[in-house]
């Protein structure tokens, strides 16, 4: 009607649903509830290790097979460990769904001159397929912007691969990160979008 005032779509509706993933954010679909904890007890750490796994293989690696990211979850809380370091685990209903990590950039890595001495960097998020649609992945960069303030870091960056994380990029994008020169001389794959949220 002439002189209507339209509103945002309802974020339960398909279109409101559509609107919403575009910006980067996930509708909660239920009232299930969430936290989100740093993991510091052995079966949280734990719980964080399958999460890990469950990571890897969905980018087609083998956890199991050796190798590098092997070693990573057998040493967790490893490069996540405080003082510079976070691991938080997202909880669904009290039920592990969803993990993060916070790290400094490793020292022998780091590209002088772009702010890699005073940043964190945030690694492998990951929510369980099962437990999407509540807003898991949000609430973990959120919290590890708190975390990151809390260690005195002024920025956080990241890395990642449109092409083997297509449903990170928009979430990204919202949270105002944006893409940054290379700040790690150790990761020379193509395609990366490296990015930074100054903090």
């Amino acid at each position: 009607m002439p002189g209507s005032t339209k509103g945002p779509p309802d974020p339960r509706s398909r279109v409101g649903v559509r609107a919403a993933l575009r910006r980067g954010y996930t509708p909660s679909m239920t009232s299930a509830p969430r936290h989100i904890i740093e993991a510091s007890e052995p079966d949280q750490i734990a719980a964080v290790g399958a999460l890990f796994a469950q990571y890897a293989t969905s980018l087609g690696w083998d956890p199991s097979g050796g190798g590098w990211i092997a070693d990573e979850i057998a040493s967790l809380p490893g490069p996540y460990s405080p003082p510079g370091g976070s691991l938080m685990l997202a909880l669904l209903g009290g039920e592990p769904a969803g993990a993060l990590g916070l790290q400094p950039v490793p020292g022998k890595a780091r590209v002088p001159g772009v702010g890699a001495e005073t940043a964190g960097e945030l690694k492998r998020l990951f929510v369980r397929p099962e437990s999407r649609g509540h807003g898991l992945g949000r609430a973990l960069m959120e919290r590890a912007e708190r975390e990151a303030r809390a260690r005195g870091y002024d920025a956080l960056v990241l890395t990642t691969s449109p092409e083997m994380m297509p449903l990170a990029q928009g979430l990204y994008d919202s949270l105002g990160y944006r893409e940054t020169v290379p700040y790690r001389d150790d990761m020379p794959w193509p395609g990366i979008r490296w990015m930074r949220k100054a903090l």
